[in-house]
């Protein structure tokens, strides 16, 4: 769930603020465990703010491998302002200024020493404009921004695309987001690499409130993962509130 991206602007169709609660569990290899995702979005007069936050729950230190607690915390908050002038879509306004910010922590077990270990995700500010485009009768948000690191020497790019679509008398919520980024490569920082993640997400409304439904995580050369492609679907339960 670390959205990156977060991120997931998926409820930029909402006319009003609205907040909701999600529990994923995650069958990826290496994971088996819960995250919990808080997300908010508030637009006003000026354009629209928008945060979420994941709560890892990966660790097993001092419980045997039996009970879970909170391992690593991720956040990004992000605000857009419109840009005077510009003629609307549909109540939305064509470009807007986009300004991001991503951070989080995580915690571990050093199996080797049995003691706890503890690391900082690096910081990522980023800014740059988001243009809505509407294909039949999705809207998609698209942001072009330029994406700066703590302790990188030169900036990088990012591209994102963040969907929002009911379907089925809305019964049925198709959501979810694509990033594809640049980075310093990790065995020569004087190159670069792409990265590509998504996580497309389906949800079942139970009521208007509660669903049921999961994602399906995809990473290539994701941070402190391999290069390959990578798939960790989920299961999970969303309310709105």
């Amino acid at each position: 769930m670390k959205t990156f991206t977060l991120t997931c602007l998926s409820l930029i169709s909402f006319s009003l603020s609205a907040q909701n609660l999600q529990l994923h569990y995650d069958f990826g290899r290496d994971r088996k465990f819960v995250t919990a995702t808080l997300e908010m979005f508030k637009p006003d007069t000026l354009g629209s703010t928008f945060w979420f936050v994941d709560f890892d729950h990966g660790s097993n230190f001092g419980y045997g491998g039996e009970l879970r607690s909170m391992s690593a915390a991720y956040w990004e908050i992000s605000r857009e302002f419109y840009i005077p002038g510009i003629k609307k879509i549909k109540g939305f306004e064509q470009i807007a200024f986009h300004i991001e910010y991503n951070d989080g922590f995580g915690a571990g077990r050093d199996t080797a020493s049995n003691v706890m270990t503890a690391y900082s995700f690096n910081s990522v500010l980023l800014a740059g404009f988001s243009y809505p485009i509407r294909i039949g009768n999705m809207l998609f948000s698209t942001m072009l921004l330029c994406r700066m690191p703590k302790g990188m020497d030169d900036p990088d790019f990012q591209f994102t695309t963040v969907w929002f679509h009911p379907v089925w008398n809305s019964r049925i919520l198709l959501t979810g987001f694509i990033d594809v980024w640049s980075q310093d490569k990790v065995a020569d920082p004087d190159e670069k690499e792409i990265v590509f993640q998504s996580e497309p997400q389906i949800w079942f409304m139970i009521t208007p409130r509660i669903a049921v439904g999961g994602e399906i995580e995809i990473d290539k050369n994701f941070p402190a993962g391999p290069a390959e492609w990578q798939l960790f679907p989920t299961l999970g339960f969303r309310w709105e509130f």
